[in-house]
C-alpha cells in the first residue's frame, strides 16, 4: 500500500522514519485512520473525531488525519477548530490541492474572503497549468470557486 488516495505513504514514511519515536507501525497507523474513516462514513462524528485526534497526537504529520478532523469539525458546525485542523494539514503539505481546498474553504466560513482567494487562485494557477484533479477534488473546487464568489457579491 504505497499509494493511498494519492497520499504517497513511502515518501512520508521515509520522513516518518527518520525522526520516528512513536511506538507504532506503517500498518497500526493505516488501520487506526482506516476505522476513522469507517468512523466518519457511518456516521459516528464522536468516535471519529477521538480517532482523528489521536493519530495527530501520534503522528502530527500524517495530513490524511489532519484532513479528516477537519471533516468532522466542519460537520459539528465548529468553523474555528475547522480551521484550524485544515491550517495544521496545508502547513504539513502545502503542495496538496486537498489541504489548500479544505483551508481555502474553512477561511471562507470564517469570513476571511481575501485569504481564501489567494488560496483559491493558487489551485486555478495549478488547474490552469495541467494539473489533474480527481472528480471529486475537482467539484469541491469549483463549488469553492462558486461559494467564494457569491460571498465576494453580497459582500
Amino acid at each position: 500500500m504505497n499509494n493511498y488516495k494519492g497520499f504517497d505513504f513511502d515518501d512520508w514514511m521515509e520522513f516518518y522514519s527518520k525522526g520516528n519515536t512513536y511506538s507504532y507501525s506503517k500498518a497500526e497507523i493505516l488501520s487506526i485512520y482506516e476505522l476513522a474513516r469507517f468512523s466518519l462514513e457511518n456516521g459516528d462524528i464522536h468516535r471519529a473525531e477521538i480517532l482523528f485526534l489521536g493519530l495527530t497526537n501520534i503522528v502530527p504529520d500524517f495530513v490524511p488525519a489532519w484532513l479528516g478532523l477537519t471533516y468532522v469539525y466542519i460537520q459539528q458546525g465548529s468553523d474555528e477548530d475547522a480551521l484550524n485542523a485544515a491550517k495544521m494539514a496545508y502547513r504539513y503539505a502545502p503542495e496538496r490541492i486537498e489541504a489548500i481546498l479544505f483551508y481555502a474553504s474553512c477561511l471562507l466560513s470564517c469570513g476571511d474572503l481575501n485569504t481564501a482567494g489567494m488560496y483559491l487562485g493558487e489551485v486555478a494557477d495549478k488547474v490552469g497549468n495541467g494539473i489533474s484533479l480527481s472528480p471529486n477534488v475537482s467539484r469541491f473546487f469549483y463549488f469553492q470557486m462558486a461559494r467564494y464568489q457569491a460571498l465576494a457579491e453580497e459582500g
